[in-house]
């Protein structure tokens, strides 16, 4: 069972969440100025109407890709699943892949958010949680990602950028890589919870217009932190959910407003995958048995900033 370390105080308040993030957003901002304008606007529907239409960015027939991971798969309906519910299941990667990005992980030191600096290797999270005041729920790899040649090739699979680009209506770019573990967690508080995405249904505003493909490299159940989205959310949204900005929202007003077959909890073997619009909301989750280790790449219609591209930032 997970224990909220700051039961004896309140849960992290908005403010608290905003203080944690502005180093990182005036980063953004400094790199990037445009950048604020697209965190304002991209949050609303008729805006990213406008901004797709503006920029000639319809959706396109996916090119074929032989040679890739992908196939055998039916690149259109994958295409035709993100219009409509912002999610497509049932991707794979091959069993090779999935050794060889494992062996890098169990010999690549990975880090906390909260001490980007002193790495240790997974197996060695619990000797590390007892140095701690909280346990760590999740660690990642950051820059070093690019030294694994199976992630590094992976991203540039051409089956992969036919579906980005034909999702995002220009030619994809590369935007994020990100390789973590997710862990176990008892002492742990909601300011945790949200720095490391899990139990919060969120949307991310990366860019107008961006795509994830998410692979397990470790099998992962409903006790092993699963991946969760509203499907269609990314569509349809209440104006209270566009004219905010938080990006958060509780589970309880999501089911108010979304039909119960739209929240999916996505489950897989060693190497299932999936795509994803970031704009749908979507949630990781804290694993309750086993770690999780997760791969994750993100495509866009231009370059973001430097400081988002291996997450240090968020």
């Amino acid at each position: 069972m997970v224990t909220n370390y700051t039961a004896l105080g309140n849960r992290a308040s908005i403010i608290e969440r905003v203080r944690s993030r502005a180093p990182g957003y005036w980063r953004y901002v400094c790199e990037q100025p445009s950048w604020i304008f697209m965190f304002l606007f991209a949050r609303t529907l008729v805006a990213r109407r406008i901004e797709r239409w503006l920029n000639r960015a319809a959706y396109r027939a996916p090119a074929p890709a032989n040679g890739s991971i992908l196939d055998g798969v039916d690149l259109p309906s994958v295409v035709a699943d993100l219009i409509r519910d912002g999610v497509h299941l049932g991707l794979r990667l091959p069993p090779h892949l999935v050794r060889e990005i494992r062996a890098f992980a169990d010999t690549t030191p990975c880090f906390s958010r909260d001490n980007q600096t002193t790495g240790f290797l997974h197996d060695a999270v619990a000797e590390v949680n007892r140095l701690r005041e909280r346990d760590v729920v999740a660690a990642y790899y950051f820059e070093s990602v690019e030294r694994s040649p199976a992630i590094v090739g992976l991203a540039a699979d051409q089956g992969i950028r036919s579906v980005a680009a034909a999702y995002l209506g220009h030619d994809p770019v590369l935007i994020r890589i990100r390789l973590w573990w997710s862990f176990p967690a008892e002492r742990v508080s909601d300011a945790d919870l949200h720095a490391a995405a899990q139990d919060k249904y969120h949307f991310d505003l990366n860019a107008w217009r961006s795509l994830k493909f998410f692979f397990y490299l470790t099998a992962t159940n409903e006790e092993g932190g699963p991946h969760r989205c509203i499907m269609g959310s990314h569509r349809r949204r209440s104006l209270r959910h566009q004219l905010t900005l938080t990006v958060g929202r509780d589970e309880e007003e999501l089911r108010a407003f979304y039909d119960a077959d739209r929240l999916l909890t996505v489950t897989g073997e060693e190497g299932a995958g999936f795509t994803e619009d970031p704009f749908v909301f979507h949630t990781g989750s804290l694993c309750r048995k086993q770690p999780r280790l997760i791969l994750e790449l993100e495509y866009g219609h231009t370059s973001v900033t430097p400081s988002y591209r291996y997450g240090r930032l968020g």
